[in-house]
């Protein structure tokens, strides 16, 4: 239901040849994953005669896997429903609608998809592969973590050639993506809790750098895709979105004192205590070069001039109050972040 949701949004503006290639790529790729998804359900069903949670953790608690006549069938059928997530996610080599999506779905849609639907699939994933089929997740961890490692290389490197805004966040949540799947092949509850952490935080920033790039409207780019000549001078003609541009960008590099910093950090320390020192020593260095495209977006904002790019259109009313709540938050969450910790420990103990 909430992937037909998102096709139509996708395809919303009737008028742009671009928004309905994007709704078509994202309804037929989308449409692969749900078959592949209901392949692997169907499997599941065939082999254990339901699909309830509860019944699965009454059902294998307890049993010796390596003895299941029907083993091999149920390793194949989690291997399709990890691939339909990993699409869902956007997670590298699942990624490739994700920038076209991005780039040509209006940008409140693409709001959407950046941030809603990660939550309720990672909650959804990880009590199906932490807690009911634990002992079946040894291919499936090495999945997470292939993933997790071409994710953020992805993510990164891709990035540094992108000149417009949206495909620039959806490379930039392709590596975030990869940070998330880090801290699910810890399999650990302190590694659930940094990735509900992280997401929590990746939410808040992602609402806000949003609603900046909704507020860097003129004349000439109002139906137009943003591009890094959009937010030249933004700084000069408003200092205010222009700061608020600048720490939303350092939160997503992992600058302190913003809580991005704090978020990565839990990420790495769990995943170093997890003995996964390679895929951590990647996602550091990758982290390392995604903060350049970052910073090349910082540098536009302040240093990179434009005197025939004014703005028309004031800053709305919602932007402003969208971007002042989740900014404080952001610095909040970095010098006081035990409530939200307290807050992704509850969720984490939820799920099992």
């Amino acid at each position: 239901m909430q992937s037909l949701c998102l096709y139509v949004l996708a395809a919303s503006r009737k008028n742009s040849s671009f928004s309905t290639e994007a709704g078509l790529k994202y309804f037929i790729l989308g449409s692969f994953s749900s078959a592949l998804f209901l392949f692997g359900v169907s499997l599941l069903y065939g082999c254990t005669g339901t699909t309830n949670f509860g019944n699965f953790s009454l059902l294998f608690t307890g049993a010796n896997y390596e003895l299941l006549t029907l083993n091999f069938l149920i390793e194949k059928s989690l291997l399709c429903i990890a691939v339909a997530f990993f699409f869902k996610v956007a997670a590298a080599p699942f990624h490739m609608w994700s920038p076209d999506v991005y780039e040509g779905s209006p940008t409140s849609s693409t709001i959407f998809f950046a941030v809603v639907p990660k939550i309720a699939l990672f909650s959804v994933f990880l009590r199906l592969f932490q807690n009911i089929f634990f002992s079946f997740g040894d291919a499936f961890l090495l999945a997470l973590l292939f993933c997790s490692i071409f994710s953020v290389i992805v993510g990164s490197f891709v990035a540094l050639r992108q000149k417009k805004l949206k495909r620039i966040l959806a490379y930039s949540s392709v590596s975030h993506v990869g940070y998330l799947l880090l801290a699910f092949s810890s399999n650990s509850l302190y590694g659930t809790q940094s990735l509900f952490f992280y997401l929590v935080i990746y939410m808040l920033t992602s609402i806000c750098l949003w609603s900046f790039i909704l507020s860097l409207n003129n004349t000439e780019n109002v139906h137009k895709s943003k591009t890094l000549i959009d937010v030249s001078s933004v700084a000069l003609l408003n200092p205010v979105l222009g700061f608020t541009g600048l720490l939303a960008f350092f939160s997503l590099a992992g600058v302190p004192p913003l809580a991005g910093f704090f978020a990565k950090m839990e990420i790495f320390i769990c995943s170093i205590g997890s003995s996964l020192f390679f895929a951590s020593i990647v996602a550091i260095l990758s982290s390392v070069i995604s903060s350049f495209f970052y910073i090349r977006l910082i540098k536009s904002i302040y240093f990179e001039q434009k005197e025939d790019n004014f703005f028309i259109f004031p800053v709305s009313r919602g932007c402003s109050l969208v971007m002042g709540v989740s900014l404080f938050l952001l610095l909040c969450f970095f010098f006081n972040p035990s409530v939200l910790l307290l807050l992704s420990q509850k969720m984490a103990l939820c799920l099992f």
